[in-house]
């Protein structure tokens, strides 16, 4: 049988990846399509997936153009020019949105990517939310290495003062990332609105309640229900999103992209931020201080272990050991990273300019740049906040009463009519 083409529903430019080889989600839910030998029998021909090397290459091509722009700048003081920036911000551009079409058709075109959709029963928006945390612990690797490299090159010299222009290079770069992945997750909380509505639609006659996005049930023997952070909708028409708040699916199934920006305030101001005035004009209209921004790079040490864990989430291996030690050390490095980070640099920056106290040198500071870090450092707070409690649900699962215990709770609390003739209540 000849498998029907979806809809283009993919993130950064995966239209194209969205090809025969995707695995329709009703064949991805346990009882609702057949086995998986009936599956690899209507699968198409034989996978080749030689389109994504082709993004692989606009990739690379696109990184090495970015790192040969660089090679003949002589001193390491030196700023980059305006035109220099722009032209490496389009390469980030290529490089990040390349990156991702080449996941996304690595999974859903070649027959390794089939076969690992088939064994984990990925629907295309958990393909779409595992590219994007894919891409999204490249950059933070990137961001790591650059701020350690100019940390051991400009800290040396002068805490306050001392610049250097891979920082510079990578705030044009690396600006590129954060606004294209507004984009990127907003394709992914699409899709996984019109997958949620596929399965409601084809349950509907079945009896099966789906949570989530996913039947109610078990998956190699594990619990598909909740989403990512352990949290799970109250309502059949609601789907988590990664900050753990529930929203309304439409009826319609649309979600316009100004629509999800006002609903995720957090994440876009965080976004931005870092994107626009916290990559560029801190390191190329300010200049000098990279010491103290090369932290801000460092930052990011923690994000590959965040992506990890939503990663192997969407896969339903929660109940995993992998799951439960990257947990910790995600904790670990999220505390000491961006939690303790900017507190030490405070500290840091205190005895360079031989303040009386920590406190006396944050009131020295302009208001502008007091608001600035509270806006890169509360959300901070606040993510390790939910991430406590996600961790406490792993290991303190609350006790759950056997559910004769739950019916007859109900019975005891439900009025008879005898009591109700009686006046009781």
């Amino acid at each position: 049988m000849q498998q029907r083409r979806q809809p283009a529903n993919g993130n950064g430019g995966v239209g194209n990846a969205t090809a025969t080889g995707a695995i329709r989600p009703e064949e991805q839910q346990p009882g609702l399509g057949q086995d998986a030998g009936d599956k690899e029998a209507r699968m198409p021909g034989k996978a080749t997936g030689r389109g994504c090397y082709f993004s692989l290459a606009f990739s690379i091509g696109s990184m090495g153009l970015a790192c040969g722009s660089l090679w003949q700048i002589p001193n390491s003081s030196d700023r980059i020019s305006l035109q220099r920036g722009l032209v490496l911000t389009s390469l980030g551009f290529i490089y990040f949105v390349s990156l991702t079409d080449f996941c996304n058709k690595y999974l859903l075109e070649t027959t390794h990517g089939q076969r690992f959709r088939r064994k984990y029963r990925l629907m295309m928006s958990d393909v779409l939310e595992i590219t994007n945390k894919i891409v999204s612990a490249i950059q933070a690797s990137f961001s790591f290495l650059v701020g350690l490299i100019v940390c051991k090159s400009t800290c040396t010299k002068s805490f306050v003062y001392a610049s250097h222009f891979l920082m510079e290079a990578y705030g044009w770069f690396g600006t590129a990332y954060f606004m294209y992945d507004i984009w990127s997750m907003y394709k992914v909380h699409t899709q996984k609105i019109a997958d949620k509505l596929h399965l409601l639609r084809i349950t509907k006659g079945q009896g099966a309640v789906v949570s989530n996005g996913y039947a109610n049930g078990k998956v190699n023997g594990k619990s598909s229900s909740g989403n990512n952070n352990g949290s799970t909708p109250t309502n059949l028409h609601e789907i988590c999103d990664y900050d753990g708040a529930c929203v309304q699916i439409p009826k319609d199934g649309r979600w316009d992209f100004l629509k999800y920006v006002v609903t995720h305030p957090v994440m876009m101001i965080h976004h931005v931020f870092i994107g626009t005035f916290g990559l560029l004009v801190v390191t190329y209209i300010r200049g000098g201080g990279h010491c103290i921004y090369s932290y801000m790079f460092m930052m990011e040490f923690s994000t590959p272990f965040v992506s990890l864990r939503s990663i192997l989430s969407t896969m339903r291996l929660k109940d995993s050991r992998v799951y439960i030690a990257n947990g910790l050390l995600m904790l670990a490095t999220f505390f000491v990273c961006r939690v303790c980070m900017w507190p030490y640099v405070m500290w840091r920056y205190s005895l360079a300019i031989e303040a009386a106290s920590l406190w006396s040198a944050m009131c020295g500071l302009p208001r502008g740049c007091l608001i600035s870090i509270a806006i890169l450092f509360l959300p901070q707070l606040y993510w390790f906040y939910l991430m406590v409690l996600g961790a406490l649900k792993v290991f303190l699962p609350q006790k759950r009463r056997p559910p004769n215990a739950v019916l007859s709770a109900k019975a005891a609390a439900t009025p008879t009519p005898t009591a109700l003739g009686n006046g009781k209540n």
